[in-house]
């Protein structure tokens, strides 16, 4: 197969999309031929790497995948506005730079968001007359609705009208959570054998990670270390980690660190100032190859998602991650496909999250040794290497591809 892919985001930037480098890489070495065509690097920090400044087209190779990368406004993870009018230069762009590539393709793989890529996709796949897929990893403006980061309105009512058009009109649909599979049946109109769930999994570097020293260089050694790790953004109610440390601050053994940045950060970092807070560190991105070493040393891991309708659709990326540390988890949510996923691989450990009395409780639970957390990691890795290794899920995706 030769494969043309449309994601805006690519390594060496960071976040969910890097599943598309991971299956990409697959697809190689299983003998077909893969083009992506992304932006020029500048997220989640808005920051260009040197290489790429002042680019309007650049080409490499990465594994043996082709990247063709188009200038695109640079933009940080806190600036929402100047990120809507990168999703539009990226559009026109990277429209005008795939005149540039004279090969043949015999499908479009377009991912979303943002909603712009599937747009791009469509386009060329009429250009270039093959096959268009959509990849859906987040419904958009549904889970933006959703999640108070977009009003609903015209321009909502618009961009919905925009994208069920574009699944419909696509000749597969690939969905990365069974909930998203779902709606593109019952709410969208997909047929359901034009629908095909594959998830993210995970790789072997997570699940076979040490914690590599960690634990020594912050200082944590002595720490029951309760972490989590990703975007500090408006999808996640991580206040409520902030107060439950807050109510722990006489169990001085009890430490909290959260790994990233994001919207929330600043407000966040306040908090713990405010409060006087000792047993918190944030201590923003760090290396994309030390989230492991990270994971693996932390004594229990926490994810949290506001609970609105599009949540419980939602299976963050980092869970698989989480999960193959063999690490204890506590989710701060009641329902969802995450959720769900923890029952089926040893058990679920939940509080709403707004709740930091129920998050509190818990990690004295799992600190006192009344939750059995050592069974419970085991139980989540191997029901990751049994069922959630990316090169499962890429073959499944390999197969799914070639038969369109």
């Amino acid at each position: 197969m030769r494969i043309l892919i449309v994601t805006q985001h690519f390594p060496p930037e960071r976040g969910a999309v890097r599943r598309l480098y991971e299956f990409a890489r697959y697809f190689v070495q299983n003998g077909s031929d893969v083009s992506i065509l992304t932006a020029i690097p500048n997220y989640p920090d808005g920051i260009v790497p040197e290489k790429y400044k002042g680019k309007f087209f650049y080409a490499e190779e990465m594994d043996g995948i082709k990247v063709y990368r188009s200038w695109v406004l640079p933009a940080a993870n806190s600036q929402p506005a100047r990120r809507m009018v990168g999703f539009i230069t990226f559009l026109i762009s990277t429209i005008l730079n795939s005149f540039r590539i004279k090969q043949k393709f015999d499908l479009v793989l377009a991912s979303t968001p943002p909603v712009t890529s599937p747009v791009i996709g469509w386009i060329l796949s009429k250009i270039r007359r093959c096959r268009f897929v959509i990849e859906v990893r987040d419904l958009q403006p549904e889970s933006s609705e959703d999640f108070g980061n977009l009003r609903q309105g015209f321009f909502t009512r618009v961009v919905r009208w925009v994208m069920h058009s574009l699944y419909r009109k696509a000749d597969k649909v690939v969905s990365v959570t069974d909930g998203i599979s779902t709606y593109m049946d019952q709410m969208v109109g997909i047929p359901r054998q034009s629908i095909a769930t594959i998830k993210s999994g995970v790789g072997r570097e997570f699940i076979d990670s040490d914690s590599n020293g960690i634990r020594h260089k912050f200082g944590w050694d002595e720490k029951f270390l309760v972490l989590y790790s990703g975007t500090l953004g408006w999808v996640r109610p991580l206040e409520t980690v902030i107060e439950a440390a807050r109510q722990l601050v006489d169990q001085p053994d009890i430490h909290f660190a959260l790994i990233g940045d994001g919207q929330k950060r600043s407000a966040l970092e306040q908090m713990v100032q405010e409060y006087g807070l000792k047993n918190v560190s944030i201590i923003g991105l760090q290396p994309l190859e030390t989230i492991p070493y990270f994971l693996k040393a932390a004594d229990v891991l926490i994810e949290s998602l506001k609970e609105v309708k599009v949540a419980k659709m939602a299976f963050p990326s980092k869970m698989f991650e989480y999960m193959a540390s063999g690490r204890p988890i506590i989710f701060g949510a009641l329902r969802g496909e995450a959720i769900d996923e923890l029952r089926l691989a040893g058990g679920a450990h939940t509080y709403p999250s707004d709740s930091p009395e129920e998050l509190a409780d818990l990690v004295l639970k799992m600190r006192n040794g009344e939750i059995d957390t050592k069974r419970l990691g085991d139980d989540y890795r191997r029901h990751i290497i049994d069922h959630h290794r990316r090169e499962m899920w890429g073959e499944q995706y390999h197969k799914f591809l070639e038969s369109i």
